[in-house]
């Protein structure tokens, strides 16, 4: 394990412990997960995996590295089931996705 993941497996697992993980279930189908940044909230796609922040959009795209750490996170929180759940209908998540977005 490379140095730059390790740091990246780090920062991941300190926004598990610290409850920055959330899931949103749209229309009781369709899910997405928002992780808590430090500067802004950042929206997760995971299949296939896709992330709004600068290192997902211009590292891994690029293959520079494989995950972001908002990737990792909600992976680590999927599998230790710590994150919070929201249920939202379209209208509801329309309005936080543009949030996100933008």
């Amino acid at each position: 394990m490379t140095t730059e993941f390790k740091d990246r497996k780090n920062e991941a697992n300190r926004l598990v412990s610290e409850n920055r993980v959330k899931k949103y279930l749209i229309n009781g189908i369709i899910e997405r997960w928002v992780v808590v940044g430090n500067e802004r909230n950042y929206l997760v796609i995971v299949n296939p995996f896709w992330c709004r922040c600068y290192d997902f959009q211009n590292e891994v795209l690029n293959e520079r590295i494989i995950q972001c750490k908002h990737n990792l996170a909600v992976l680590i929180a999927q599998k230790e089931m710590k994150y919070d759940t929201f249920e939202v209908d379209k209208e509801e998540y329309d309005l936080i996705r543009e949030e996100l977005i933008l």
